[in-house]
Parts: structure tokens; sequence; C-alpha cells
């Protein structure tokens, strides 16, 4: 599923209007096969633990991050809010 996006194009996944940068796209068509961390996404705002979501990102500038459980979980894809309200992912980590 991630091959269908193209880097800084708006798409609605969910309830949310969301972008991603370059980088974070090629990396996820590389590492994210069963798309985990698009589910995540579609899911929306989730509590911190045992669930799969978006959750409080600790990097400062950053508002939501994924949270995958099991494998490829060690992955967080980190968003930010842009001036018309789009959650723009353009930061990976590892944890």
């Amino acid at each position: 599923m991630w091959q269908d996006f193209e880097p800084d194009v708006l798409y609605i996944i969910g309830d949310a209007r969301v972008a991603f940068s370059e980088d974070v796209l090629n990396l996820l068509r590389k590492i994210d096969r069963q798309d985990k961390h698009l589910r995540a996404i579609e899911k929306g705002r989730v509590a911190p633990h045992g669930q799969n979501g978006l959750v409080p990102s600790e990097v400062q500038g950053y508002v939501l991050k994924t949270k995958v459980l099991g494998q490829g979980g060690a992955v967080r894809v980190h968003g930010r809010y842009l001036g018309d309200g789009t959650l723009y992912f353009d930061l990976i980590t590892r944890h």
C-alpha cells in the first residue's frame, strides 16, 4: 500500500489529513510491508500502552507518533501539524 502514496501529497486517512516526506515513504516501503504503521494512522489516537495507533511524541516539535506492537514495533513515525492542520510525517526513530 505504501507504494500508492506520493511524497508531500495530502491524503485523508481515517479522520486525519496527512502527508509524508519522501524519506519517510521510502523507508516505510522497505520496512512496513504489512502496512502496520498505515493502520496505526487510520486508527488514530489511542492510550499509550497496549494498542496500535497514534500516541504523543516525545520528540520536540512533533505532536504524534505511530505505535505498532509486535514485529515492526521498534520503529516510530513522528508527525507534526502544519499550518493548514495537516499531520505531516517526516521523522522516523527507533526505540
